[in-house]
């Protein structure tokens, strides 16, 4: 294969490196009840070279709205959101340019709580007689695009910080310790506890995940 068919495949898989994320704030809101989620992020990205679009994974989520915020606080809305199931891609189209640098990515986004056991699903257990519903995740290999968008490749490695609401008497766990659990009136669920701020050591999507 000469070089630039080696090129020509490598874009047709692997992500553009014209943008790369070194953390991921995230929050996740999931419904047992309607087996949906919701969800947001704050991911911390380096420009390396003036562009006008992002891309990324995401794979059976939809993506609400969103911007690229600067340093000083200036921002850059998204103009245009571009899915493709068959590249379980996302292209997210700039108002206006982003020159080098450090940003950070704003993202809204909702998708399903499958019963596939892949990505971010929900499932069934008995115990004593009982039956429980828990949401859980299972990211590996390229599956972390199913519950947020991501950069879901393996050598892009990031640091995570998690946090999920939960209703009472749930508890949410994280590859991470958690660092508190609070009760707050600001979630989109009135009153539910937060489980948040679980910090990972840089990671790549897949290893990351969570439960509730």
């Amino acid at each position: 294969m000469d070089h630039e068919s080696s090129t020509d495949s490598e874009a047709t898989y692997r992500l553009p490196r014209s943008a790369t994320p070194s953390r991921y704030d995230l929050t996740l809101e999931p419904s047992l009840d309607t087996a949906t989620f919701e969800g947001h992020e704050a991911i911390a990205v380096t420009v390396h070279e003036p562009l006008t679009e992002i891309v990324l994974n995401a794979k059976e989520l939809e993506v609400l709205d969103g911007s690229l915020e600067a340093a000083d606080g200036s921002t850059i809305d998204l103009e245009k959101v571009v899915l493709d199931a068959g590249s379980e891609r996302v292209t997210l189209g700039l108002a206006d340019t982003a020159t080098p640098g450090e940003w950070s990515l704003r993202l809204r986004f909702r998708g399903t709580l499958n019963d596939r056991m892949v990505g971010f699903y929900r499932s069934r257990y008995d115990d004593e007689g009982a039956s429980y519903v828990i949401a859980a995740t299972h990211f590996e290999a390229t599956d972390a695009r199913m519950c947020f968008p991501c950069w879901d490749e393996p050598d892009l490695k990031a640091t995570f910080g998690v946090t999920v609401v939960a209703a009472d008497g749930l508890t949410a766990l994280s590859n991470a310790p958690e660092i508190e659990n609070r009760r707050t009136p600001a979630a989109s669920r009135s009153g539910w506890p937060r489980a948040p701020g679980r910090n990972t050591s840089p990671a790549s999507p897949a290893t990351s995940g969570c439960s509730r």
